[in-house]
C-alpha cells in the first residue's frame, strides 16, 4: 500500500504528522514537497521527492508525473488547498508535454473525486449552494457581484456579516463587517490595470492555475463556537471520523491550538451527507459554527485535505489512517458496515501551533500537549522554524508510553 503526499504551503503542521500515523497503519509513505516545508523533515517518509518554489503549472506538472512514475501510490493526499487547486487544474487541461498521462491523470482523478464535484470542494460559495441542496444547515447568506447587492442582501441578512472570498483558507479573504461602511470598504477591488497586469503576469510565468476572481459572499455572522469534523472517505462513503471543538485559537478566525475531540452525531451526519454529495475519497474536513444563542449547528466550509488533528483520531478511539490502510488494502473494496466513529473524549495542545503568534507559552494544565516526540528531525524543523515552540520543548517532560493513544 502506497501513499503520495504532495504539499506546498509552509506551516502546515498537520500533513507533517500523517507519515508516522501512515506507517503505522502499515502504509508506505512517499512526500513531493519543497525542501524547507515541515513535511520534507519527518522521519517517517520512505521516499521524498522535491518540489521546486517555482509556482510554474508546468514545472509541478513534471515533478508530479515523476514522482507518479516512481512511487506508484495508490493515493494522493493534497496536504493543502494550492495543492488541491493545481491538482484541479491540471485534470481540467488533460495529458500534458510535461509526462502527465492518462493513467497518472487517472490517479488523480480517483483521488479528488468527479470533476463536476471540484467546485463545491474548494469553493466556499458552491460548498455554501451544495449544503444547502442537501439539506445541511448553513448561515444565511448568498453571493454577490457589486456593493448594492452586497448591502441589499446584508441589510436582510442583519449586521454584523462577513463578506468571505471563496478560494481562502486559515481565517484569510474573510472579513467582519459591523456596517455598510465597513462592507464597502471590503469590497474595495484593485484598480482594473492591476488586476490585468496581475492576470498577464501569471499567465507568462505559467501560474494561471491559481484561482482569482472567486466569488464573494456574504454570509450571516454567527456568534458561537468554532467547530471541525475531520474524516476519511472513499468514493463518497466516510470510513471514520471525529469531532473538534476549538478551545483555543491563534486568531478569532484562525486555526486551533486547543481542542476536545470526540464524537459529535449531529456533526456526523451532517458530513455524511457532504461527503456523499461530493463523491469525495481521502482525508477531508468540515469547519462549523455551533451557534451559542441556541446551539445549533451551521457548516461553514469544506477543506478538502488532511486538517491539523488529522492524526490525533486515535487518542479518541478511531484512528483515520487505520480505516484507509483497510480499504487500501482491499484495493478500494470498502464494505458498508458503518462509519467508524469515536468512542470517548480528550483535549489536546497542538504543537507548534499554540507557541506561533502572541499566546501564552504555558499550554493550559491538566491538558496533553501533543508532541511528535518520536519524530526527531520534524521536531529540529520546528524548534528552528518555531522558537518559542522550540524553547517551550525543554519545559516539557516527555512521557515514557505516548498514553494518549492507548484508548
Amino acid at each position: 500500500m502506497r501513499i503520495l503526499i504532495v504539499a506546498i504551503e509552509a506551516e502546515r503542521w498537520g500533513p507533517a504528522r500523517l507519515p508516522q500515523a501512515l506507517r503505522a497503519a502499515g502504509v508506505a509513505v512517499a512526500a513531493l514537497c519543497p525542501r524547507n516545508n515541515p513535511l520534507a523533515a519527518s522521519g517517517y517518509l520512505d521516499r521524498c521527492y522535491v518540489l521546486s518554489e517555482t509556482r510554474s503549472s508546468g514545472r509541478m506538472a513534471a515533478q508530479l508525473a515523476a514522482a507518479i512514475a516512481s512511487w506508484s501510490p495508490q493515493l494522493i493526499v493534497p496536504a493543502d488547498e494550492q495543492v488541491v487547486a493545481l491538482l484541479h487544474a491540471l485534470v481540467r487541461h488533460g495529458p500534458s508535454a510535461e509526462g502527465l498521462d492518462a493513467a497518472a491523470l487517472a490517479i488523480i482523478t480517483d483521488t479528488l473525486g468527479p470533476p463536476d464535484k471540484f467546485d463545491a470542494m474548494l469553493m466556499k460559495s458552491h460548498t455554501q449552494a451544495l449544503a444547502r441542496r442537501l439539506g445541511v444547515r448553513v448561515p444565511k447568506g448568498g453571493t454577490i457581484v457589486s456593493a448594492n447587492q452586497a448591502i441589499a442582501l446584508a441589510s436582510d441578512i442583519g449586521y454584523p456579516v462577513y463578506l468571505k472570498t471563496s478560494f481562502s483558507w486559515a481565517g484569510s479573504g474573510a472579513v467582519l463587517c459591523q456596517d455598510s461602511d465597513a462592507l464597502v470598504a471590503a469590497m474595495a477591488p484593485a484598480t482594473s490595470r492591476l488586476a490585468w497586469a496581475k492576470t498577464w503576469l501569471r499567465r507568462r510565468l505559467h501560474r494561471d492555475w491559481y484561482p482569482t476572481g472567486t466569488p464573494t459572499d456574504v454570509q450571516q455572522a454567527i456568534a458561537g463556537t468554532p467547530a471541525m469534523y475531520c474524516a476519511v472517505a472513499w468514493r463518497g462513503q466516510v470510513l471514520a471520523g471525529f469531532a473538534g471543538i476549538k478551545r483555543k485559537t491563534r486568531t478569532p478566525n484562525g486555526p486551533s491550538t486547543t481542542v476536545c475531540l470526540g464524537p459529535h452525531p449531529e456533526m456526523a451526519q451532517a458530513v455524511e451527507k457532504m461527503v456523499g454529495g461530493l463523491d469525495a475519497t481521502g482525508f477531508i474536513a468540515f469547519d462549523f459554527m455551533i451557534e451559542e444563542a441556541t446551539g445549533q449547528l451551521f457548516l461553514l466550509e469544506c477543506n478538502p485535505r488532511p486538517n491539523q488533528v488529522c492524526h490525533l483520531g486515535a487518542c479518541v478511539g478511531v484512528d483515520l489512517a487505520l480505516a484507509l490502510a483497510d480499504v487500501l488494502e482491499k484495493a478500494g473494496a470498502s464494505e458498508n458496515s458503518g462509519t467508524l466513529i469515536a468512542t470517548h473524549e480528550a483535549t489536546v495542545t497542538l504543537f507548534p501551533q499554540h507557541w506561533q503568534g502572541n499566546l501564552p507559552g504555558a499550554a493550559p494544565p491538566g491538558v496533553e500537549v501533543d508532541v511528535p516526540w518520536d519524530d526527531p528531525g520534524l521536531l529540529r524543523f520546528i524548534s528552528s522554524n518555531c522558537p518559542a515552540a522550540g524553547a517551550a520543548l525543554g519545559l516539557m517532560v516527555r512521557p515514557e508510553l505516548n498514553a494518549r493513544f492507548d484508548g
